[in-house]
């Protein structure tokens, strides 16, 4: 049996996001903005998402690059 009410909560509409043509709408989702907006660039968009995977995974003491690295790496640049 389930516990959920058969009535929403609330009787507001669902907030619908939008985005300008062309514009993302995920990154208009989740902060407002996106890489396609004038005065942001890709960089930005890309770590604002790194920053909100990281917390929503409650990872914000690990660094989000590697500290080290990799056997892989290591050996293409020939150290030991």
């Amino acid at each position: 049996m389930c516990d959920a009410p058969d009535e929403p909560k609330s009787e507001e509409p669902p907030t619908l996001h939008v985005a300008p043509p062309g514009h993302s709408r995920a990154g208009h989702r989740a902060f407002g903005w996106c890489s396609r907006c004038s005065g942001r660039e890709v960089w930005e968009e890309l770590l604002a998402w790194r920053q909100r995977d990281n917390e929503a995974t409650d990872e914000s003491p690990t660094p989000d690059r590697a500290t080290s690295l990799s056997r892989e790496g290591e050996e293409k640049t020939g150290r030991d």
